[in-house]
Formats: structure tokens, C-alpha cells, sequence
């Protein structure tokens, strides 16, 4: 039976060679690889969740050998021995591929500039005159300082560029009377304060600039924007896409992996399981973040009464194992676009966006911004939403013009109600761990209530400086670099 599949198996790749020859096309050696040698099983049940249906009634829609996988040299030069160079032709090709993913060549757009004007110029120009705006015609020195010293290093690391591109959003939105604040560490950043992308003083308040931006670290700034949810932001949105083109800005993605659950579920319904089986396997497994021996699936499934002894259960296990962190789908409203000096599908692969008109990057966003892909998060917000409407409605019956960059930042009415945990719908602070540690920190300055904050988000556990499971044997909680 070998004899006879080995013979057609060179009356093929002979009937290719002269076919190749014919056209002058050489030859190359490959076996269309799909998966590990010892993933075929994960390969039958993954095509099996593509297709909706189970192992059992898939047939001829999987693959009828486990050949596609990589296999050594010496087994490929065997399998072709009657075709050496297409195994030459492949190496070859093989060794022209030197291109790594830091070979991109990304480049944010050039924003339109002024005749005679460089960008480090002319972000200097808009960020003095903004400086004015919010800090009156006469800066004192410490402010003068400090906003030198930020355009200093905007310039050494070439990043004018991006923040004009920030700036031009944020002055879109203003003309359009659109409520916009910058949020996260670039609230540390004097110029963004002075180029209105953020509302926090950080000059009165004495904030580090080096969190937001810094040449030792060498990351890339990020500025998240936040926008009232609904038609606002997607006038935001939709002009980025039309100063920028259809192939010039693209959203990101969020690639969403299989977790425990939803991998029990996907596996289970391939293998044939009943559906309340499947919903009660998925019940038995616990989600959470840290694991310890205890919440492992076959402990958790033994203490629901499920016989881990099982040939059925065994591979279950096994295939959830395998595929757990794996990509499931995209998720397309993350809010982080991306534009670039070049069309961006010469640079990253995209795909047309469940919203028409519009392409997601398929690729993770924090892979973007490993790979040196600047983004710009437009995110939506409903309380800032409810903030413009109360804005317009003092406007239009108090007469009053009010500007967030000018609120006292030392209330104390404000701090008295943080104090009683009276903060539904104040971002930052609305959580229920929020409200249940304010009262015991009881914040009185702002500095006050940026510790209690980073307390609990990103805090300890998300920051990786602590081990829950210690934590809640009363163990002292090992501190981490």
C-alpha cells in the first residue's frame, strides 16, 4: 500500500516539475503547514467550532492526514528526494526572507505645517500661546521651566509630530463644541495642558512628567482621549477618517482569547457532549486571574462529582488545556485608532470593520504599540455625556462660561463627599472597592486621592507587586520588580 502511494506520489511531483519547467517557474518544496505535529487533534476541533458541528458528523471537512505540520530537513529532502531543487528552491526563497516586524517602517502622518515652520516650531508656537491662555500673559519662571524642558525632550525623541496630530483632534472638537479630556499620565504634561488635550495644572500640582514621557524608558506617549459617548464621539471618528483617508486611519483591535469557560463550552459542544453537560462542565470552572493547584480543571470538575477518570473527560481537559489563550475573535470597539504616513495596509494586515466604511487592525493594540504603532484612544464616556448637557444647561441659564482646566482642585466640599463615598458616576472612583476604601483614606488634597486611586486601579495585584493567594492565607505578599 506505501509502494503504491509513494509511486503517485512521484508521478505528481514529477507532472509539477515539467509543468514548472514549462513555465519557467522553479519549483519550491512545502507541505502547506496547519498545524504542530502533535496538534492535529486541536487543529479537528478548532475547524469543528469554524464549522459549528461536532468530531463525529465533520467527515471530509477535516483533514485526512496529520502531514501538515513542519517537518526537519532530512525528512522534507526525503519526501522530495525525486525533486532536489525544489528543495534548493525553497532554502533560497527562505533566505530572502530577512524581514522582521521591526522592519515596518511606520511613520505618523506629517501634519500640515506653516510655510517657513518645522514641527518642534510650530508646536512650540501653539504651546506658548495656549500656555497664555491658561496661565495669563506672564508665565513665571517655574512654569517657563518646565514647559522648556517638556518641548525639549518632545524634540530629541521626534514626537512634534504627534502631538500637533492631537492637538488638530482636540481643536475639531472644540470647534464643534464637543467635550473632550485627555486622561491618564498625560494629565503629568504641561504642554498637553497648555495644547488643551488635558485639564489638570500639572505644573501647580507638581506632577512628573518623566511618568508620562521619558528618554531612559524609551515608550512611546500615550494619550487617551475621552469623548462623551454616542453622536459626539463619532463625529470624532468619523473625521479622523476623513482627514486622514479611507487606507490612512484604522481602528485597533482587541484579540479576544479563549478563557476557561467559554473553552469548555466551544470543546464540548466538538466532542459531541449533551448541552446540559456542556453548561455544567462550564459552571464547575471558576474564572479567576491567579490560579493555585486547587482551581485547576480537574480538581474543580472532581469536586463537582465529574469522573476525571473518563476517556471522554480526559480529553476534554486536554483540549481545553491547549486551547485556552488562543484567539478567538476580534473585538473591534476598543476606541484606539491608528493613521499613518502611508497606506496602513502596507503595514499591518486590516479588515473590514462591522460598522461600514470603516477597517480594524487585526492585530492585538497592544501588539501596535510594541511594534512602535503610535494610537490614539477616542473613548467613549456616558458620564462625560451628562457633563456637556449640565455645561450647556449653566450656559443657557446661569450665563456662565465654565472651563474644567479652571475648577478648584481643592474643594472641600468636593473631598467631603469622596470622604462618604458619595460618588456614583465620578470616574475613577465609582467602583465599589472605590467607595468602600475612600471613607477609611479619607482623601483632603488631590495628591490624597491620586494614591487612594492607584490603590485599587491599576493597583498591587494588576501591577503584579503582589500574589492574591498569599494574600488570603495571611502569608506577607512577596514584592516583585
Amino acid at each position: 500500500m506505501q509502494r503504491h502511494l509513494d509511486a503517485g506520489e512521484e508521478r505528481l511531483n514529477r507532472k509539477l516539475a515539467a509543468l514548472a519547467e514549462a513555465a519557467q517557474v522553479p519549483v519550491v518544496a512545502a507541505n502547506d503547514v496547519c498545524h504542530g505535529g502533535a496538534n492535529r487533534q486541536l487543529l479537528d476541533v478548532l475547524t469543528c467550532i469554524w464549522l459549528k458541528t461536532t468530531l463525529e458528523a465533520a467527515g471530509r471537512r477535516l483533514w485526512s492526514n496529520n502531514q501538515r505540520h513542519l517537518k526537519p530537513p532530512a525528512a522534507m529532502a526525503a519526501l522530495f528526494r525525486d525533486l532536489p531543487k525544489a528543495i534548493a528552491a525553497t532554502r533560497a526563497i527562505a533566505e530572502r526572507c530577512a524581514f522582521t516586524l521591526a522592519d515596518l517602517g511606520y511613520r505618523f502622518p506629517d501634519y500640515p505645517l506653516p510655510p517657513g515652520e518645522t514641527a518642534d516650531s510650530y508646536l512650540r508656537i501653539l504651546t506658548y500661546a495656549g500656555a497664555r491662555e491658561r496661565w495669563g500673559e506672564s508665565l513665571n519662571p517655574k512654569t517657563r521651566y518646565q514647559l522648556e524642558h517638556e518641548l525639549t525632550i518632545i524634540e530629541r525623541l521626534r514626537l512634534a509630530g504627534y502631538f500637533l496630530i492631537v492637538w488638530d483632534i482636540v481643536q475639531f472638537c472644540r470647534e464643534n463644541r464637543i467635550m473632550v479630556q485627555g486622561r491618564g499620565s498625560a494629565a503629568n504634561s504641561a504642554v498637553c495642558y497648555a495644547l488643551g488635550i488635558t485639564a489638570v495644572d500639572a505644573v501647580k500640582m507638581e506632577l512628573l512628567f518623566e511618568r508620562f514621557l521619558s528618554e531612559e524608558r524609551g515608550e512611546w506617549p500615550d494619550i487617551d482621549l475621552d469623548l462623551p459617548s454616542g453622536e459626539q464621539r463619532e463625529k470624532v471618528i468619523q473625521y479622523v477618517y476623513r482627514h486622514y483617508g479611507e487606507r490612512g486611519a484604522a481602528m485597533t483591535a482587541n484579540v479576544i482569547t479563549y478563557r476557561t469557560r467559554s473553552a469548555v463550552r466551544e470543546v464540548a459542544k466538538a466532542l459531541g457532549f449533551m448541552p446540559d453537560q456542556i453548561e455544567r462542565l462550564a459552571r464547575l470552572n471558576q474564572v479567576y486571574e491567579f490560579r493555585d493547584y486547587h482551581d485547576d480543571m480537574p480538581a474543580l470538575l472532581k469536586r463537582g462529582g465529574v469522573d476525571v477518570s473518563a476517556p471522554h473527560i480526559r480529553m476534554l481537559v486536554e483540549l481545553v488545556r491547549q486551547i485556552q489563550s488562543l484567539p478567538r475573535h476580534l473585538g473591534q470597539h476598543s476606541g484606539g485608532m491608528v493613521s499613518a504616513a502611508q497606506p496602513l495596509d502596507e503595514l499591518v494586515p486590516l479588515e473590514p470593520a462591522t460598522m461600514p466604511g470603516r477597517v480594524v487592525i487585526q492585530w492585538d493594540m497592544d501588539d501596535c504599540a510594541d511594534l512602535g504603532i503610535i494610537k490614539i484612544d477616542l473613548l467613549g464616556l456616558g458620564m462625560l455625556a451628562v457633563l456637556e448637557q449640565a455645561l450647556l444647561l449653566i450656559r443657557e441659564h446661569e450665563g456662565i462660561e465654565l472651563d474644567l482646566a479652571h475648577l478648584p482642585p481643592d474643594d472641600a466640599g468636593v473631598y467631603e463627599m469622596l470622604c462618604q463615598a458619595d460618588t456614583v458616576g465620578v470616574f475613577q472612583v465609582e467602583s465599589r472597592a472605590q467607595m468602600a476604601t475612600l471613607p477609611r483614606m479619607k482623601p483632603r488634597c488631590f495628591y490624597d486621592l491620586v494614591v487612594e486611586v492607584a490603590i485599587i486601579r491599576p493597583g498591587p495585584i494588576v501591577g503584579k507587586m503582589v500574589h492574591p493567594y498569599l494574600n488570603r492565607r495571611n502569608h506577607r505578599a512577596p514584592i516583585r520588580p
